[in-house]
């Protein structure tokens, strides 16, 4: 009798999470051990990956972010930028929760490498240019795992995520402008002054929520507010 033919583990996965849609840890767990993933090769643990997150179902996407975050986070290399780049060209990536914990969870872990920082940095702030609103944002997600430790982190960082964010402001798109908010809100925990000067220069731009996010952490934020309101208005008139 010849053997059973093993299941694709994404197709097998899939029919895990549409019995369990909830139970997504627990499920990967006991579907990466019965397929003895652990023993392959990252490469073939990050196609898994990417496969799960080209699925439509939320779940399945989720795994595949779950995947890459908490199986292969150690394994995950600046080489791995283009093919994530990808998900965005597919718009396989295309909704708040979805983007915000692949950039917090996958390229936040990334940038946890000390080594090659600088590099992974420099590739994420070029997304800024990137044609996805969801692009950007992952990038921005990504910097406010970092953001909050300001040049302690990286030198240079503040600068790198000013220049970032001074261009993506310039988009009127919720995605794009609270994005720039949270990010820049993150940045002010360690570099205060530096943040209040970048809202003043840019609060013309900004929508009320994107300013509201950005000083949210500042001492003087009510004045900027009004600084901001006072910036909007001449921009009505």
């Amino acid at each position: 009798m010849a053997a059973k033919a093993p299941m694709d583990p994404v197709a097998d996965l899939r029919k895990r999470l549409a019995r369990r849609p909830r139970a997504v840890p627990g499920t990967i767990d006991a579907w990466w051990a019965e397929h003895g993933l652990a023993a392959h090769p990252a490469a073939v643990g990050k196609r898994i990956a990417l496969a799960l997150i080209d699925q439509r179902a939320t779940a399945a996407k989720l795994a595949g972010i779950a995947v890459l975050h908490d199986r292969l986070g150690d394994q995950l290399r600046a080489t791995d930028l283009p093919m994530f780049e990808r998900l965005f060209a597919t718009a396989a990536l295309a909704d708040d929760a979805l983007v915000d914990a692949f950039g917090v969870q996958v390229l936040g872990t990334l940038l946890q490498r000390v080594r090659g920082r600088a590099e992974i940095c420099r590739a994420l702030a070029t997304w800024r240019n990137a044609d996805s609103p969801w692009q950007r944002r992952a990038a921005c997600a990504a910097l406010t795992t970092l953001a909050p430790l300001g040049d302690a982190a990286l030198p240079g960082l503040a600068q790198l995520i000013f220049a970032m964010c001074s261009a993506i402001v310039w988009s009127p798109d919720r995605i794009d402008q609270t994005a720039v908010g949270w990010l820049i809100r993150e940045l002010s925990r360690g570099e205060p002054t530096r943040v209040e000067a970048f809202v003043r220069r840019h609060a013309r731009l900004m929508s009320r929520e994107c300013a509201r996010l950005a000083v949210e952490k500042l001492a003087n934020k009510h004045e900027l507010l009004v600084h901001w309101k006072r910036a909007t208005s001449l921009r009505r008139t």
